[in-house]
């Protein structure tokens, strides 16, 4: 069993972490002031070579693994979460691609949003007002007509939504099957895509969110992305593997509270000593770095699954939900120990506990996180094998 990151690895995050400190720490609380996308932020992220990792040299990319992509999403993650958000967004957009399209399809619609002097964006439009976690309830449709499909429906909280260029639309193509009638199609910006509302959030305001509204928008056959009905399949592929990314998004969360509320714990006097002297914090502290570490070796070990092409769904949901949750404990027990500093606008805590929230509940909420792990683990526990029987005696008698 061997921790050590490879030495391709350790120099992404070394150029992630540095990156970090340069653009994104310095600047996160004056950025997330004019709530809009970090356009300036995310260039020089796209120069550095942080973004589409996961795209195969084959269309363009570097073809590199999930958890390289969960080192640079802790990395910026760290600095802000927002920012984090928008670098990895592509991530998100185009995995179903990866997952579902011919190399073919890739080069025609993805090579070149990567590869020019400017980042290009996509956006993964699976949520709807009336369809979140239960996807088959989407209203979405994309009905064949000879060559082509024609798609209508909105879609709502959409990650990137105003920048993107390339939109990966699930829609139903045969609404009777609910879920098993959804498909997967590459929609290009055109005139009948429209951004509708964009969304005022508590946090993380370095990301942008809207409504996209697909109005008669007219895609070749080739758009559609494997074959009709294949649509939930890819969706739930795509989370399985993406979960991580915002776990390690998270888990930079929950790092950076640990060090803001450790430092201040150092240089913060009450008594004639540091207050991490008394147990109280000192406890405190070190409750909130076990659960950054935890989260971390989550998260890693998940993605490191899903590139061995191990079942993940099960890690992955736990690395997602016990992340967002140490980040949102953790960024608490922060602004808790700073004080009356951790409510100020001027300290980032404040910050962390409202990008943290958010955390909880994007790419599917931690109550859907931990259905998804019990269902697998009720799923094992049927080929189970321990050794012994129990029977039950009566309501209150023994058990043998």
């Amino acid at each position: 069993m061997d921790f050590a990151l490879s030495e391709q690895e350790q120099k992404l995050w070394e150029k992630a972490v540095e990156f970090t400190r340069e653009h994104i720490t310095p600047r996160a609380i004056e950025l997330e002031k004019r709530n809009e996308f970090p356009k300036e932020v995310v260039q020089k992220a796209y120069e550095a070579g942080l973004m589409n990792l996961h795209i195969p040299p084959e269309a363009g990319g570097p073809g590199m693994s999930l958890l390289s992509e969960t080192l640079v999403s802790e990395a910026t993650g760290y600095g802000c979460a927002g920012i984090a958000t928008s670098i990895m967004c592509n991530n998100l957009a185009f995995a179903p691609l990866v997952i579902g399209a011919t190399i073919e399809q890739l080069k025609t619609y993805v090579e070149p949003l990567i590869t020019g002097k400017e980042p290009k964006f996509g956006a993964f439009c699976l949520t709807e007002r009336k369809a979140g976690s239960d996807v088959a309830g989407m209203a979405t449709r994309a009905v064949r007509d000879g060559d082509e499909y024609i798609i209508n429906g909105v879609k709502c909280f959409i990650t990137n939504g105003p920048q993107a260029s390339l939109f990966t639309v699930f829609a139903s193509t045969q609404p009777e099957l609910k879920h098993k009638g959804l498909s997967c199609f590459m929609v290009p910006k055109s005139k009948n895509v429209k951004i509708g509302h964009i969304e005022n959030k508590m946090g993380q305001n370095n990301s942008v969110q809207s409504e996209v509204i697909f109005e008669d928008v007219r895609v070749p056959k080739e758009c559609l992305v494997g074959k009709e009905g294949e649509g939930f399949k890819i969706a739930m592929m795509t989370l399985d593997k993406t979960r991580a990314g915002i776990a390690a998004i998270a888990t930079g969360v929950a790092q950076r509270a640990v060090d803001e509320a450790a430092k201040f714990a150092n240089i913060r006097h009450q008594f004639g000593q540091p207050i991490g002297n008394f147990q109280g914090i000192g406890f405190m502290l070190a409750d909130m770095a076990a659960r950054a570490s935890a989260a971390r070796l989550l998260t890693r070990y998940a993605a490191w699954r899903a590139d061995h092409g191990m079942p993940v769904s099960k890690d992955s949901a736990f690395a997602k939900f016990f992340a967002s949750d140490a980040a949102m404990q953790n960024a608490v027990d922060a602004v808790q120990i700073m004080g009356g500093y951790g409510y100020l606008t001027e300290y980032p805590v404040e910050k962390l506990m409202r990008d943290a929230k958010l955390t909880q509940i994007y790419e599917g909420t931690n109550q859907i996180q931990r259905l998804v792990a019990s269902k697998s683990i009720l799923r094992e526990s049927v080929n189970l094998n321990t050794g012994f029987h129990v029977k039950y005696e009566g309501r209150d008698g023994p058990m043998i």
